[in-house]
């Protein structure tokens, strides 16, 4: 492949590899089967697209460097943002009386947030990579060996962001070991 037609690739699994696109797909996973379609239709919400619907609306006003927000300096007022409504996504599950599971995965939601954040303070962790691991080991833990295969996901996804120069080896690292311990977190209070 030629390096513009690399970069596009890795744009494109950036995307979809992002982590509303795999929160959204977890959040649906854990939360349907169970029949709490209301708690888990919330949680989409303010964890998946609420997040991801104002992010991109600050990249488009240009408030922001990109829908993907490089300058870790422009961080730490979106993640304060998101924290507050996830936390209210999961205040509202738990009032909902939602099933454990899908309480278990907001928590893990909050958690991830507040260690981001403090991480941010100081470093750029990849939350790309965070929870590109977290949504592997979320799939070994709901369907067992066979998803396995989603271990896939934060491979290509750390390539696709070594790639485009978002992030060091080190932060992709870092962003990896995080989301596998809180994927070993889920599964372990289940």
């Amino acid at each position: 492949m030629r390096a513009s037609t690399r970069d596009r690739v890795a744009t494109v699994i950036s995307e979809i590899g992002g982590p509303s696109p795999l929160l959204l797909v977890g959040l649906l996973e854990v939360g349907l089967p169970t029949g709490a379609v209301l708690p888990t239709l919330i949680s989409v919400f303010t964890m998946a697209v609420a997040p991801y619907g104002a992010t991109i609306w600050l990249a488009r006003a240009g408030k922001v460097d990109g829908r993907f927000v490089a300058d870790r300096s422009q961080r730490m007022p979106i993640l304060l943002a998101t924290l507050v409504v996830v936390i209210a996504g999961a205040v509202a599950v738990v009032l909902l009386q939602a099933p454990s599971s899908l309480v278990r995965l907001s928590v893990a939601a909050v958690a991830a947030l507040m260690i981001v954040m403090v991480i941010t303070l100081r470093w750029k962790i990849s939350i790309h990579a965070t929870i590109a691991a977290f949504f592997a080991g979320l799939q070994v833990a709901l369907f067992g060996p066979i998803g396995l295969i989603a271990m896939l996901i934060p491979l290509l996804v750390v390539w696709a962001r070594y790639r485009l120069r978002a992030h060091t080896a080190g932060q992709l690292i870092a962003g990896l070991a995080l989301g596998a311990a809180l994927a070993l977190s889920y599964a372990l209070l289940g």
